[in-house]
């Protein structure tokens, strides 16, 4: 009997070893990601192992797992949620090109030109506004209004250290320089802007009543509208340069394991298809392919900011400690990196299991019989 369980152990250990399987890094939230991975998994027949990021230290946790791993990499590719942190990625020399077939259509505005990366199904930055406590003729017009002493203490925004925030942080910078950005969030800081983790933490508050209004992404509001709070969305900054618009972006890391694996996902995840459905799901994506139909919550027409990525990544590295001082406190490391590390946990622990019973099972039946 032992032995014909060792014997059985072997064989499962071996169909593993022959099983196709990608794994990715997510900083999509969770619940808007592992519906389009799971469905990727069922139709492609390939296993796809995610570890997914935490509303903590979107992208920047990520980001520094990858820049952890490079001599030796765990992931084939990274989904991120936001592109100035993978423009930094390509910077270090830790992407490889891979120009999907269904990039086409896509405009070349959210494309690396080396093809290192490519955008899809984008986020805007807007007002998350509660109806109970203010009218959409009292909200603020522009950025800038945060500063107004006439919504003191009524507004929220995520601190600029990780995620979308992050990449706004490093437009503004970009755009308008140092000393400019860092007076604009003083001014807020001195008006009594609440500055919380997360973009969700935002819209959380607002939903609940405990701020009039606040600054997140199109997602985190149709979130809130689908769960039936009377909040509202409005896009800022639309009499004159508009609002920025951050696109979801997708690329394969230098050395990944499983590179076929990786490129199968890769085109699935910039199909129009996949658009379609991050547009009609909760998470209210905005499909950069054309045709593709719209969120249903998110007004489209909308005027948006020009923005230079790569510039905005290179602003993020110079003033990073800037806004670490200003806000509290350095980012999140890799070591606050937790959600989804069980399950990749557990398959590392089941598989340095079935290696071992593989070798127990090899010195079996090489010893000598007892006389």
């Amino acid at each position: 009997m032992p032995r014909l369980i060792i014997a059985h152990l072997l064989l499962v250990a071996l169909c593993c070893a022959q099983e196709r399987k990608v794994v990715v890094y997510v900083s999509l939230d969770e619940e808007h990601a592992r519906v389009i991975l799971e469905e990727f998994e069922r139709t492609s027949g390939i296993k796809v192992l995610p570890l997914f990021d935490t509303e903590d230290n979107k992208t920047v946790g990520m980001v520094g797992r990858i820049i952890a791993e490079k001599a030796s990499p765990v992931a084939d590719v990274y989904w991120n949620n936001e592109c100035a942190q993978t423009v930094r990625l390509k910077g270090l020399g830790l992407l490889q090109p891979y120009v999907s077939p269904n990039a086409q259509g896509i405009p070349a505005y959210y494309k690396d030109p080396d093809g290192t990366w490519t955008g899809f199904a984008a986020r805007a930055r807007v007002l998350v506004w509660n109806k109970t406590m203010i009218s959409e003729a009292e909200l603020p017009k522009r950025f800038l209004d945060f500063a107004d002493p006439k919504f003191r203490g009524k507004i929220a925004m995520a601190k600029p250290l990780t995620g979308t925030t992050l990449t706004n942080a490093g437009i503004l910078y970009a755009r308008y320089g140092a000393a400019p950005t860092e007076e604009l969030f003083k001014s807020f800081i001195a008006n009594g802007v609440r500055f919380e983790r997360g973009n969700g933490q935002v819209a959380r508050l607002v939903s609940e009543g405990v701020v009039a209004c606040g600054l997140t992404d199109t997602d985190d509001v149709s979130v809130k509208q689908r769960e039936g709070h009377p909040v509202g969305m409005s896009f800022l900054d639309q009499a004159d340069e508009g609002a920025i618009v951050i696109p979801n972006s997708v690329m394969i890391l230098k050395g990944a394991p499983h590179l076929a694996e990786a490129t199968a996902l890769v085109d699935a995840l910039l199909s129009p298809a996949t658009e379609s459905k991050l547009a009609k799901g909760a998470s209210a994506q905005i499909p950069l392919h054309p045709g593709v139909e719209g969120p249903a919550g998110v007004p489209m027409g909308f005027r948006t900011m020009t923005v230079d990525f790569a510039a905005a990544a290179k602003a993020i590295d110079t003033h990073k400690m800037d806004l670490e001082r200003m806000f509290g406190g350095a980012a999140p490391t890799t070591t606050d990196t937790e959600s989804g590390s069980n399950s990749t946990i557990l398959y590392m622990a089941i598989g340095a299991l079935l290696l071992a019973l593989a070798f127990l099972w090899m010195g079996f039946r090489r010893r000598p019989e007892t006389v």
